[in-house]
């Protein structure tokens, strides 16, 4: 959080740690991968790296956020899961050690026309039913045959994404596994298939490396399961302060447009918080605890503040307020901007 607002955000990396015991729970048999991309979710790549020593590697989408690793001292393997886009990028990849994951015919080609003898690993993506990236299953075959033919390629790994995870229900889940158990048996790659929604549905079991993201900053990946029932810390504590306190008569409007009216005389609450610090523009009636206690928000959110609805609740300016954390869980607001909580926990951090 930039230190010129009023809004803060506090990382309890105890709970970090806390969650990513959990992926050891339910992943016993797997190396692990977090996923620290977009800053680590926003609650800072560095030091989230640095907290999680007893994992395997790290997972991150471009190189940018895997040359901040290594130029401060992190060694372990970090996968790039949007790969290269070009030549420059492949041979910085090389010299830092880090491992690719293609999923496109010209990365291959750029793979096939290196003239180097560095070692490298590489994991290759296939489109099991995610639509996103990664290979054809046609064409997964020869891209095998290509790959196994470069001589300075160390390991290979196949890699795909769940498209439902969230929903362990849903009938692609399986079929992606299908397809990618076939594929598996064709090659003797290193594995990686399961996100955090996947890890703990437990929906593919067998595999060498899994992928957790959400699930280590306290957030739950799976519809219709608080973070709390799954064993999950919040990591990232949103606050600000309670700037004032208005007596508002039955009639009388807040905020822009008018479109929240007040049903009796009520007591409102003035927040040094808005969209210009991340907080979803979008949030309607979305919990918040002023001083421990648990309200709602009313009418829009501004740029720097929002109103919320006091009755019942003993307060005073300069209470410290939780727009998310402890007492509320960040999936709750996102459930109340139509959104996710990767978004809310990106946005701010």
């Amino acid at each position: 959080m930039r230190s010129y607002r009023a809004a803060n955000v506090f990382i309890n990396l105890d709970a970090l740690k806390h969650n990513f015991q959990q992926v050891k729970i339910w992943a016993p048999n797997s190396y692990i991968m977090p996923v620290i991309k977009s800053n680590a979710y926003g609650h800072g790549i560095l030091q989230v790296a640095e907290t999680l020593t007893q994992a395997d590697g790290f997972a991150v989408a471009q190189i940018s956020e895997a040359q901040v690793l290594r130029d401060n001292g992190i060694k372990k393997p970090i996968a790039i899961l949007q790969g290269f886009s070009n030549i420059s990028q492949l041979n910085d990849i090389i010299k830092q050690e880090l491992r690719p994951v293609i999923s496109q015919h010209w990365q291959l080609d750029l793979l096939e026309s290196l003239m180097q003898n560095l070692p490298i690993d590489i994991w290759v993506k296939i489109n099991t039913g995610m639509g996103r990236l990664g290979f054809s299953l046609s064409d997964a075959p020869l891209i095998f045959q290509r790959l196994e033919k470069i001589k300075f390629i160390n390991k290979l790994g196949l890699m795909m994404h769940f498209a439902n995870a969230d929903e362990p229900q849903h009938i692609s889940n399986q079929k992606q596994i299908e397809h990618f158990v076939d594929l598996s048996k064709q090659v003797c790659f290193e594995t990686s298939a399961s996100n955090s929604a996947a890890i703990i549905s437990g929906l593919l079991t067998e595999q060498d490396w899994v992928r957790p993201g959400i699930m280590l900053y306290g957030a739950s990946p799976i519809q219709g399961k608080a973070a709390s029932e799954l064993q999950l810390k919040p990591v990232m504590r949103l606050t600000a302060e309670l700037i004032a306190l208005n007596q508002l008569k039955q009639g009388q409007t807040v905020g822009y447009g008018d479109v929240w009216v007040c049903p009796e005389n009520m007591l409102i609450g003035i927040v040094n918080i808005g969209y210009g610090d991340g907080y979803p523009r979008h949030a309607h009636a979305a919990p918040i605890a002023v001083n421990g206690q648990r309200c709602k928000t009313i009418g829009r959110v501004s740029m720097d503040s929002i109103a919320v609805d006091l009755r019942g609740i003993q307060a005073q300016c300069g209470d410290m307020v939780e727009c998310w954390g402890e007492k509320i869980a960040v999936d709750e607001v996102a459930a109340c901007a139509d959104t996710i909580a990767y978004e809310l926990l990106c946005n701010v951090g």
